[in-house]
């Protein structure tokens, strides 16, 4: 999505992107708008050429090619010969410019200052999160969020990114992802996901509170998808799962056993390693940690 649509968007919208159901009242305003601007300027050309056709002793046919003549300030069909005809010529000029003026003036606003353009980009990323079954959403894109949307890329699977950061806009768009912004616990942003069609929600935002929060909705919402929580306290994994989570994941707890578990096998040296530390040639180290626990 265009950066410079974004400045200007953000400027009625409190600084942050427009969710689809936003982009959908945006867009319906401006074609509100551009079509009654053209009504507007229809209903003024054919009613000056049927009051010129009237007075002038014309058909209306050349009336209305006179109107179109007068609005248009070409002057090519002449003057009009009576007072009324030379006062519908001063409406049609008054009106008549000042609309095509504001007209001119929409057109800019929405194709050149790119406000048009960024909703419709909006507005094509909820058509094709329409289309997505069976596919997964991502509540969070701190750095949890951005390593599972890498996985997800590489396993090339169907995800949609919720995120209301900002910040994280331009990260989402360098990597091709499909995003809305708003708040993840919002039920009208995880229908807009497509949670009622997806497979799993991962809820991986910083906070464990709006993490149980994302729970507690996305359960409501679909009964049976398959939940994965994110807890950083250890007290927030139980209220996880009380909230409907199926699976909880605290990161540090993860890292520091991946970390140990490295530090305590048995390796061979020179021998390359994937981004978790482990072999990524021949038969994987035993767990250390977990074989003196069975000892």
């Amino acid at each position: 999505m265009p950066s410079r649509w974004f400045d200007h968007f953000s400027d009625r919208t409190g600084g942050s992107a427009p969710s689809p159901a936003t982009a959908r009242r945006e867009i319906g305003h401006f074609l509100r708008r551009l079509v009654t601007l053209l009504a507007a300027l229809t209903a003024l050309t054919l009613i000056g050429g049927a009051i010129l056709s009237a007075t002038e002793g014309t058909s209306l046919w050349r009336g209305i090619n006179w109107s179109v003549d007068i609005i248009a300030t070409t002057g090519s069909l002449g003057e009009p010969q009576t007072i009324v005809g030379e006062l519908t010529k001063v409406v049609l000029i008054t009106l008549g410019l000042g609309t095509l003026f504001y007209l001119l003036v929409t057109f800019v606003e929405l194709f050149v200052a790119g406000h048009m353009t960024g909703l419709l980009e909006v507005w094509r990323m909820e058509k094709q999160i329409e289309n997505l079954e069976d596919h997964y959403l991502i509540c969070g894109f701190g750095r949890v969020g951005q390593q599972v949307a890498r996985d997800f890329l590489k396993a090339d699977v169907d995800f949609v990114v919720i995120d209301d950061n900002a910040d994280q806009r331009e990260v989402m768009e360098e990597m091709g992802v499909l995003y809305i912004h708003g708040p993840a616990a919002d039920d009208s942003i995880l229908l807009d996901a497509g949670i009622k069609r997806a497979r799993a929600v991962i809820a991986c935002v910083d906070s464990d509170a709006e993490n149980i929060f994302i729970t507690l909705s996305a359960r409501e919402l679909a009964p049976d998808i398959e939940i994965v929580g994110r807890a950083s306290e250890e007290s927030s994994e139980r209220k996880l799962l009380r909230a409907g989570a199926d699976d909880v994941i605290s990161p540090y707890k993860a890292s520091g056993h991946a970390m140990a578990t490295i530090a305590l096998s048995d390796r061979p040296r020179g021998v390359p390693r994937g981004p978790t530390g482990r072999a990524t040639r021949g038969p994987a180290p035993p767990d250390p940690v977990a074989a003196r626990r069975d000892d």
